[in-house]
C-alpha cells in the first residue's frame, strides 16, 4: 500500500511538472503569437484572417494560461473589474429589456464573451510590450508602414484610384483602415520616443516613411473622421518637435512630410475635386441617426433598448428613419450608442472606464512629455470612435485595433514602473 501511494504521488507530481512545463512553453511563445497577429491585421490576404487567427490560436492560448495559472493577470485591476462587470451587465440585460429577434440577443451575449477573452488577451500581451518597448515600437511602425504602402499600391495600381482606399486584413474598410494605421503609428512613435533620448538616422527614416505613408493612406481613404484626427495629431507632433528639438530640423521634417503628402493628393485629384468629394457625402446621415435615437428613446433610460435590439425594430425606424430614407445599422456614436443600448447604467460604466484611463495617466510616474503623448493617443481614440463606433462591446472587429489596443496600452504603459519592478523581482 505504501509503495502504491508513493507511485501515485510520483505520477501526480510528474503530471503537474509536465503541465507546468507545457504552460511555460506556451507563455514563452505568447509575444511571438501577438506579433504575428499584429502583422496579420494589416497584411493578411483575406479580411477575416486576423479574426480566425485570434479565435483559433490566441483564445486557446489564453485558456491554457488561465487554467495553468500562468496568465499573470492582476485580477484586482480596477479597469479590468469595471470592464468585465460592464460586459456581463450588457450581455445579460439584453435578454430582459431587449426586443426583436432572439438571435440578436444571443449574438450580443456572444459579443460579451468574445470581448472578455479579447480584454484578457490584451492584459496578457501588454506586459511584454512594456518589457521590450523598443522592439514593439519598431513592429508597430513597420506594421503602419507596410499596411499603408500595401493599401496605397492596391488603390493606385489595382483599383486605378477608383472609389476610396482600402487595404489588406482589417484595413478592408476605408474608415477603419485610416483609424488603425493612425493608432499603430502613434503607439510606435510614443514607444520609440520614450525609450530613446534621441532618434538615430534609421529611426528618423522609419518614422518619416511610416508617417508619410499613413498620412497618404488616410487622405486617399477620404474618411473624414480619420482625416480630422490625423490633422490634429500632426499639429501635436509639430508642437512636440518644435518644443523638444534644439533646432528647427525636426519641425521642418514633419512640415515637409505633410506638404509632400498633400501635394501628392492634389496632383492625383486636384485640390477642388478632392474637397468636393469630401463634402459631397454631407454628414452621412449621422445627424438624422442621432436624432432618431434621441427623439424616440427607450422605455427606460436607465437600462436602454438592450445591446441586442436591432435598429430596424425600433419605433424610430418606422416613424423617422424609413420615411426619411435614412439607412441605419447602428448609432455611429460611442456615447449615444452606449446610452440607448445599455442605458444610463451602461453609460456610467463607460464613464468610469474612461475616468480610470485618465487617472492612470495623471498618477503615473512618467514625465510631462510622456503624459502629453498618452493623452494625445487617448484623444486620437476619442476622435476615431466619436462617429464610427457605437459600443466597446463587440466580437473581434477592427474597433478592437483602434480602441481596445491603445486603451490597454495606455493603462499598462502608465503603470510600467511597477510592472518593470515586479518583473525584476520575479526574475
Amino acid at each position: 500500500m505504501v509503495e502504491q501511494s508513493s507511485s501515485h504521488q510520483v505520477s501526480d507530481s510528474l503530471g503537474k511538472v509536465s503541465q507546468s512545463s507545457f504552460a511555460d512553453k506556451v507563455k514563452s511563445k505568447t509575444p511571438a503569437l501577438f506579433a504575428v497577429w499584429l502583422l496579420v491585421t494589416v497584411l493578411a490576404p483575406h479580411q477575416d484572417l486576423y479574426k480566425a487567427f485570434f479565435h483559433g490560436i490566441l483564445i486557446p492560448t489564453v485558456l491554457i494560461l488561465l487554467f495553468a495559472r500562468r496568465a499573470g493577470i492582476n485580477w484586482r485591476d480596477p479597469f479590468l473589474l469595471v470592464s468585465l462587470a460592464f460586459f456581463a451587465y450588457a450581455s445579460i440585460s439584453t435578454f430582459v429589456v431587449g426586443f426583436g429577434p432572439m438571435s440578436e440577443h444571443v449574438r450580443a451575449f456572444r459579443w460579451g464573451v468574445e470581448i472578455t477573452f479579447g480584454l484578457l488577451a490584451l492584459y496578457i500581451w501588454m506586459p511584454h510590450v512594456v518589457k521590450s518597448p523598443r522592439w514593439w515600437a519598431y513592429l508597430f511602425l513597420w506594421c503602419a508602414l507596410f499596411g499603408a504602402l500595401a493599401a496605397v499600391i492596391m488603390f493606385v495600381f489595382y483599383f486605378d484610384l477608383r472609389g476610396r482606399l482600402t487595404g489588406l486584413g482589417a484595413l478592408h474598410n476605408p474608415i477603419q483602415a485610416g483609424s488603425i494605421l493612425l493608432v499603430y503609428f502613434a503607439i510606435g512613435h510614443l514607444l520609440l520616443a520614450s525609450v530613446r533620448s534621441g532618434f538615430t538616422k534609421g529611426d528618423k527614416a522609419l518614422l518619416g516613411a511610416s508617417l508619410a505613408s499613413v498620412c497618404l493612406a488616410v487622405l486617399l481613404s477620404e474618411s473624414r473622421a480619420p482625416i480630422g484626427a490625423m490633422v490634429v495629431y500632426l499639429m501635436y507632433l509639430g508642437v512636440l518637435v518644435l518644443v523638444k528639438a534644439s533646432d528647427m530640423r525636426s519641425f521642418l521634417a514633419v512640415s515637409v512630410v505633410s506638404a509632400v503628402v498633400a501635394w501628392i493628393v492634389v496632383a492625383l485629384y486636384g485640390g477642388d475635386a478632392y474637397v468636393q468629394q469630401l463634402l459631397s457625402r454631407g454628414a452621412s446621415y449621422r445627424l438624422e441617426i442621432w436624432a432618431g435615437y434621441l427623439q424616440y428613446p427607450p422605455a427606460s433610460w436607465w437600462l436602454g433598448f438592450g445591446a441586442g435590439t436591432p435598429p430596424d425594430v425600433l419605433t424610430a425606424a418606422e416613424a423617422y428613419w424609413i420615411p426619411n430614407g435614412v439607412p441605419v445599422t447602428h448609432a455611429h456614436n460611442l456615447f449615444i450608442g452606449t446610452l440607448v443600448e445599455t442605458g444610463i447604467v451602461g453609460l456610467c460604466f463607460l464613464a468610469t472606464m474612461i475616468g480610470l484611463v485618465v487617472r492612470s495617466i495623471v498618477i503615473s510616474h512618467a514625465g510631462m512629455e510622456e503624459k502629453v503623448g498618452l493623452f494625445a493617443l487617448l484623444g486620437l481614440v476619442f476622435m476615431l470612435t466619436l462617429t464610427g463606433s457605437h459600443t466597446v462591446i463587440s466580437s473581434i472587429k477592427a474597433v478592437w485595433l483602434f480602441l481596445w489596443v491603445p486603451v490597454v496600452f495606455i493603462l499598462f504603459w502608465s503603470d510600467r514602473d511597477r510592472l518593470t519592478r515586479s518583473a525584476s523581482e520575479t526574475g
